[in-house]
């Protein structure tokens, strides 16, 4: 009679050794998430400086559009020597929207003319610092340089 209750007992120590997650297991789960997570962070932080950077691409061809509508006004471009927040006071009749002194990265852009015919509208990226230009070979390396001359881009990631 006592081999059914010792029979018993050897059944629910099995399911009570077999119930539940070993250490092994939960540190195998949490390390795979812990991957995950950071590839998505590195995906996330990616999209949100192209995203940056095609918006500072979009400000400056706006700010050109307004210099081009102030040379055809006036018969020039605005002074050489100008900051860039001198330059957006001094735009305002000629904009159809705020135009900003920063790029998307909140660094101030360049702005240089030859007081003549010509001019140059820069975003220095994300570090801000004068450096490299940026092509469509190098898109993805938001330090690089954007730069928009009289108009038309001469360093962008679109090539």
């Amino acid at each position: 009679m006592q081999e059914p209750q010792v029979h018993r007992h050897d059944r629910e120590t099995r399911r009570a050794e077999e119930s539940g997650f070993s250490l092994v297991e939960v540190l195998v789960v949490v390390a795979i998430l812990a991957v995950l997570m950071s590839i998505a962070i590195l995906s996330l932080t990616d999209a949100f400086d192209r995203t940056k950077q095609r918006a500072t691409m979009s400000d400056m061809r706006s700010i050109s559009k307004a210099l081009e509508i102030y040379r055809a006004d006036t018969g020039h471009y605005p002074a050489n020597g100008n900051t860039m927040a001198q330059l957006v006071l001094l735009l305002i009749p000629y904009q159809t929207s705020v135009l900003p002194s920063a790029d998307a990265w909140k660094h101030a852009y360049s702005y240089a003319t030859d007081n003549v015919d010509s001019y140059t509208i820069a975003s220095y990226g994300k570090d801000g610092v004068d450096g490299a230009d940026v092509s469509y070979s190098t898109r993805f390396q938001f330090d690089r340089d954007i730069i928009l001359s009289n108009g038309l881009f001469v360093a962008s990631p679109e090539g």
